[in-house]
């Protein structure tokens, strides 16, 4: 067997895995945290952080003079790692499945918590997988998987940075399989136990290269000068840099060098978290629409260390600025987000191919990568955690940009000095900084006029929330609540009609049906409601009827609470109500049954309803809520990019229940189109609403979805 097949497989393997154990891990915690956004967006930071931890712990074995000390450490790491998936197959569910046990409670921050829960589950095999690539670089630079008979061309076997693009394929690999073929294909059980049987693998891979590194008897420095890159991308050659010597190779690897690594890893990192939270705040908070960003993001990684002269500079830099000037344009939503996707790609091939060109030498490759992982790692946490304290609105996309357009500029301008073309050199960078200040005068436009609006704006771990008052053609004076860029809900503000049903719930939308059959069929009423929005529902209600809302944000509650609410129908409707703070699904399991006459489940985040509330296990919870066998159950499942009748419809004949679909079109200034599916167990309580619905679609559960597979045609 070649000597190189343990490197090859330990490094794909593990990168895959890498990835792989990051969507099936944020995708078990989703429903912990209401189904949110920000779970993947702080899941993401928490990765990059253990990344970057492994990177660290690499470096610090780089440093060892001793190969044997270094494989010795490594192997002990890996089998820690084994020891921990083994202790967790006895103790949980699944090798990485936590138990229910480990669910958050009410009063503990979710970043924390979320932060706690990955590092208890993975931290450990996730260190060993993310240390493998930069350790076996520096390994295969010194010659460790060459033949001491071969060991005089292992400065022609090519550059370590090349075992770089092949980790970051697999990484690839992984993120591109989750959502394609793993997700739609087993449930999370056997995700967790198909993870584990490849870590299995990956770690007799990585002890087999701890082996061969323990019993080389080489220095450790045999190929210290491979691994640059000569080609700058521009038909120029630097000298002097080919040994990994000399005043050039030297400027390469010094503390200047890595923070401008960190800086070029950093840019890019940033507008991936702000691209993805651009994508899942208006369609779902999916593994499929975490793929896709950083998908491209990998991308430009393999591309750009594995064929760097594929990044021209120039061209790049030109790209750049258009995308990031038309990103001002708002066209419709799906080609908004491709045009994302795009500028975000020119982005990454042009700093990620600066971040290439300026790879030191072999010998300071662990220090590189430590520093690249830094970058990574602190540019997702500037915008996971710095934007929601520094913006009221999601507007850290345009602002990552402005950051890309004045990165790349101060780049090239510092190079014009080298260049044979500065005065080409020299306008590249004014004209990047002139598109990064049109794209800030006009984000700064929209915000200001978006604020002339506004009579409220705040904004939590569960998204942005923004109060919106206008006059309608006809005088009427209407509030708006707008959560991400969807609308959520609206009062008419006049004296008269202040307590009229509006948006997706007049009385024509199917829970305005619902809630008039129930009111002619028992009196008083138990109404529970999973998700309160501005409270439109409390319009129905009638002296003696009790409406519970279960609300997950606790901002999105104090707009209806209070002795000065912002939308009053809780306080003006004759119905006695009631808010809890909670995540819906948490706080039914938790309650003794609530004996309702009409449980709706109208929970958004943004445009998406979350998954785990129309999941075969949630109808179970709620029908445990319900009178009665005649008791209903009304979903809202409106959405722009997801046709979730179908699923829901599913769902419900899985559970057992009738369903009925009712479809509402929008024909007022005050409302809004709107799809219910309304459910009982008693058929005679729904089929007065119209026909029994059908529906091919396979029913969802808490360990399986496929949202992709419900996209609208």
């Amino acid at each position: 067997m070649s000597r190189a097949a343990p490197l090859a497989c330990a490094i794909t393997l593990g990168a895959c895995l890498l990835f792989q154990i990051q969507f099936l891990l944020a995708r078990q915690i989703l429903p912990w945290f209401g189904g949110s956004p920000a779970v993947w967006s702080t899941s993401l930071v928490v990765f990059q952080v253990l990344l970057l931890a492994g990177y660290a712990w690499a470096h610090g074995l780089a440093r060892l003079p001793s190969k044997r000390w270094q494989a010795g450490l490594q192997a002990a790491l890996v089998i820690a790692g084994l020891g921990v998936v083994a202790w967790h197959t006895i103790m949980w569910p699944s090798p990485v499945m936590p138990g229910a046990n480990w669910k958050p409670v009410a009063d503990q921050s979710p970043i924390a918590s979320i932060a706690v829960l990955l590092v208890a589950t993975i931290g450990v095999p996730f260190l060993t997988l993310a240390s493998t690539s930069p350790l076996l670089q520096r390994w295969h630079a010194a010659g460790v998987f060459t033949r001491r008979a071969d060991t005089s061309t292992v400065g022609r076997t090519g550059s370590p940075y090349r075992w770089y693009a092949a980790s970051n394929a697999g990484s690839l690999v992984g993120l591109l399989s989750y959502p394609l073929v793993v997700e739609p294909n087993l449930d999370l059980l056997r995700q967790g136990r198909w993870w584990s049987l490849g870590y299995v693998a990956f770690a007799a891979a990585m002890l087999a290269c701890a082996w061969m590194a323990g019993t080389d008897p080489g220095t450790g420095h045999r190929a210290a000068g491979t691994g640059t890159r000569p080609d700058t991308g521009d038909g120029t050659v630097r000298t002097g840099e080919q040994s990994g010597t000399g005043s050039a190779a030297d400027a390469r690897g010094g503390a200047a060098a890595m923070a401008l690594a960190a800086v070029l890893a950093a840019v890019p990192a940033a507008l991936l978290q702000a691209t993805t939270t651009l994508l899942t705040q208006d369609i779902a908070a999916v593994p499929f629409l975490w793929m896709l960003p950083l998908a491209v993001y990998l991308l430009t990684f393999i591309v750009a260390f594995e064929r760097p002269a594929v990044c021209p500079r120039a061209p790049l830099a030109i790209a750049l600025a258009i995308g990031g000037l038309l990103s001002i344009w708002r066209g419709p939503a799906g080609v908004a987000l491709v045009l994302a996707l795009a500028t975000m790609a020119v982005a990454g091939l042009a700093l990620h191919g600066e971040l290439a060109r300026r790879a030191p030498p072999a010998d300071r490759l662990t220090r590189y990568y430590l520093a690249v992982a830094a970058g990574g790692a602190g540019g997702s946490a500037l915008v996971a955690f710095g934007a929601p304290l520094t913006f009221a609105r999601v507007i850290e996309y345009p602002v990552t940009l402005v950051a890309a357009l004045v990165t790349l500029a101060l780049v090239v301008w510092s190079d014009r000095h080298t260049s044979s073309h500065p005065q080409k050199q020299r306008l590249l960078a004014q004209g990047l900084m002139l598109a990064a200040l049109v794209l800030t005068a006009a984000t700064d436009i929209e915000s200001r006029l978006v604020a002339m609006q506004t009579t409220h704006a705040s904004r939590s771990f569960f998204g942005t929330v923004r109060v919106r008052d206008l006059r309608t053609a006809d005088g009427a004076h209407i509030r708006h609540l707008i959560h991400g860029t969807t609308l959520h809900g609206m009062q008419i503000l006049d004296d008269n009609r202040r307590l009229e049903p509006t948006a997706y719930f007049r009385p024509t939308s199917g829970i305005g049906r619902a809630m008039a059959a129930l009111r002619a069929r028992r009196e008083p009423l138990r109404v529970v409601v999973v998700g309160l929005g501005i409270g439109t529902l409390a319009a129905y209600g009638r002296e003696g009827d009790r409406l519970t809302f279960i609300e997950i944000d606790p901002q999105v509650a104090a707009l209806s609470a209070g002795p000065s609410p912002a939308f009053t129908f809780l306080r003006q409707g004759p119905a006695t109500t009631d808010i809890v703070v909670g995540d819906g699904r948490l706080v039914l399991e938790q309650q003794p049954p609530l004996h309702a006459d009409l449980l709706v489940v109208d929970a958004f985040s943004s445009d998406a309803v979350p998954v785990h509330l129309i999941t075969v296990e949630a109808l179970g919870q709620y029908e445990r809520h319900l009178r009665d066998a005649r008791g209903l159950i009304a979903i809202h499942v409106s959405n722009r990019y997801l046709d979730l009748v179908d699923v829901a419809v599913a769902t419900a004949h899985a559970h057992g229940l009738t369903a009925v679909h009712i479809e509402d079109a929008a024909t007022t200034l005050t409302s809004r189109a709107s799809d219910w599916v309304l459910l009982a167990r008693d058929p005679a309580s729904v089929t007065p609403f119209g026909a029994v619905a059908s529906s091919n679609a396979h029913p969802w559960t808490d360990t399986w979805s496929a949202p992709w597979q419900a996209r609208k045609r």
